[in-house]
This record gives structure tokens, C-alpha cells and sequence, in this order.
């Protein structure tokens, strides 16, 4: 059992979800001398307050997991990741608890859900949200493609069909094709089938309005700029190796706007609640929950991309009502 030392809070998990960030370190490549799991989506409820300030024992919490050293620049602006001396990472979210400092914590309303939360405080609708506030918002009329439907596509996807626009989703994976098309893209692509990029620029009439590309293969950023429209825009969020383009033609020529996005804010959290009042639906994107005790199998399912986004619950947490089966 941790315990939380000054500053600190001792949260009782009641649910957390994988990303695909893990695993890597699900098939092997962890640095010798590491101990901890790597969640790092998780929500639950204070047990142990020690010494907080706006934060009391009971309440319902989403947890960030990057912690600056709350001084900077960044840090003063709400956004710890880019903390000049360095941001920490607050490991082990899927663990009954976790201690976590009240920097971290992000007081949840009664309204949401478990599952609700963890989607909406997470990676899954945080970083996309986070990607089209970059690039300067999104309208109804416009069209935009996502490139790979991991959770982080399939989140993008979400955003933007609630916007309204008409969307092209780019996956080689059957499963999530097909789940795309469940949660509303208008033309899905089979990369393997079709150029993808020649495929959106044909369908467009041009190129796509906005390009989101989620997806950790170096063929993928490459396509998105070359779906892009003249004077189009680009987010680049899948995390991958170097990769080559051509300035001058794939982005100068066509005075593209690209913006990176690596994580969120606790900002973004409260806006993204604001849409979810306005009727954002978010809870489709999970489609496979297991306890705790199972966490091996749904790792497995998650690593066979036969999923959209996989949660564990926790049966140690007695406020925790929601129904624990698991759903394909």
C-alpha cells in the first residue's frame, strides 16, 4: 500500500485504460531496473488527503500523470509537460492505488461516469481535443482525414463527427475499419488496397481540409501531407521514428499549417466537459472491459488490435456501480 507524503493524495482506482503507448513495454523493451506498470489513464476516489488544499477525502478524481515542477513559465501556464526543468511521470495507473500530488487531480462531477471519465481525463479524447484547438478549431464544412484508428484516431474521429464534418478514415486493421464505420466515418480506406493519399485527394476534389495523423507508422505522416488542400491543415499526434518529407512540395508549396500535439491540460478537460453537456458521446469508444484480475488478457486483446479502446475495473472500489462484464 503507497503512501502519500505531504502535498499528496492516496486514490482508491476505479477504473484505468490502456494506450497504446504501452505496449512497447508490454512486449519486452523496458530499461533494466524498472518496476512499475506503465498506466497512465486512470480515475478513482480520494481515501487519503495529506495536506491538500482543494481536494477532500471522498471525492471523485481524474488523474494527469506529467508533474512540473509547478514555478516555470509552462507550469504556470497549466501545462506541465513542457516544464523547463523537466516533468516527472506518475506511474503504476493500473494499481488498486495510486498516490498521486494534488497537481495531478482533477475533481470529477457527479454527472460523469467511471467510464465516462477516464476517456474524457485520458489520452483517447484529451490529445485530439488538444490537436484541433492547435490548429485553430474545425468547422461543419469542412472535411477532415484521420490516419489509423487506434484509440487516439478513433477519438479523433469522435471529436470530429461531433463537430459535423464529413470524415475519411485511413486503417489497415479489419476490425478497427469496421469500427470506424460503426462510430460514423463517411469513407473508410484500406491502405493496403488503395493510395490513400491519391484516394482523399479524388474524393475531396483537392485534398482534405485537416489531416490527423495518429497512427506510429513513419507512412502515414507522409500521407497526411499529401492528403492535405492547398492552405490545408495537418496534426501530427502518433508518435514514430524519424521520417523524411520534402519541405518545399509537400509543405511550403502548399503553405500547409501543422501543429504537433503530445498531451493535454487540465483546461482542456474542462472544455472537453463543456462539449460532453452539449451531447459529445464518448462511452462507444470502449469496447472491451475486464477486472483487474484479467489485466493479462486484456492486454492481449488490446495488443491484437481486435479493439477499440480497452479498460480494467476495479472491484476495491465500493463506489465503483458500474456494470464490470466485458462487451466485444
Amino acid at each position: 500500500m503507497p503512501e502519500p507524503g505531504p502535498g499528496e493524495a492516496l486514490v482508491r482506482i476505479a477504473i484505468s485504460a490502456i494506450c497504446g503507448s504501452e505496449l512497447s513495454a508490454y512486449r519486452g523493451a523496458r530499461r533494466a531496473g524498472e518496476q512499475h506498470n506503465p498506466g497512465h489513464e486512470m480515475a478513482g476516489t480520494v481515501v487519503q488527503a495529506n495536506g491538500l488544499c482543494r481536494i477532500v477525502e471522498g471525492q471523485r478524481v481524474g488523474v494527469q500523470v506529467l508533474i512540473g515542477c509547478g514555478e516555470c513559465l509552462y507550469c504556470l501556464l497549466g501545462d506541465p509537460k513542457h516544464c523547463a526543468r523537466g516533468a516527472s511521470y506518475l506511474q503504476n495507473g493500473h494499481s488498486e492505488y495510486v498516490v498521486a500530488p494534488e497537481i495531478c487531480l482533477i475533481p470529477l462531477p457527479d454527472e460523469l461516469d467511471w467510464e465516462t471519465a477516464v476517456l474524457v481525463c485520458g489520452d483517447t479524447l484529451g490529445t485530439p481535443y488538444r490537436a484541433l484547438q492547435r490548429l485553430g478549431g474545425v468547422q461543419a464544412t469542412q472535411t477532415a482525414a484521420v490516419f489509423g484508428c487506434g484509440p487516439i484516431g478513433l477519438g479523433c474521429l469522435t471529436w470530429l463527427r461531433y463537430y459535423g464534418l464529413r470524415t475519411i478514415v485511413s486503417e489497415v486493421h479489419p476490425y478497427r475499419r469496421a469500427l470506424a464505420e460503426q462510430l460514423g466515418a463517411d469513407v473508410v480506406l484500406d491502405p493496403d488496397v488503395v493510395n490513400v493519399a491519391e484516394a482523399i485527394r479524388q474524393e475531396t476534389g483537392g485534398g482534405a481540409d485537416v489531416c490527423l495523423d495518429c497512427s506510429p507508422v513513419a507512412q502515414t505522416l507522409v500521407d497526411a501531407l499529401e492528403a492535405a488542400r492547398v492552405f490545408g491543415r495537418v496534426g501530427w499526434i502518433g508518435e514514430k521514428a524519424a521520417v523524411t518529407v520534402s519541405p518545399s512540395r509537400q509543405v511550403i508549396h502548399k503553405e500547409l499549417k501543422i501543429a504537433g500535439s503530445w498531451y493535454f491540460t487540465a483546461a482542456d478537460f474542462h472544455e472537453e466537459l463543456a462539449h460532453y453537456r452539449r451531447g459529445l458521446q464518448v462511452r462507444q469508444l470502449i469496447t472491451h472491459r475486464y477486472p483487474l484480475e484479467e489485466a493479462p488478457q486484456a492486454y492481449q486483446q488490446f495488443a491484437s488490435r481486435d479493439s477499440g479502446k480497452v479498460v480494467l475495473r476495479y472491484d476495491s472500489n465500493p463506489d465503483d456501480t458500474q456494470h464490470r462484464g466485458r462487451e466485444g
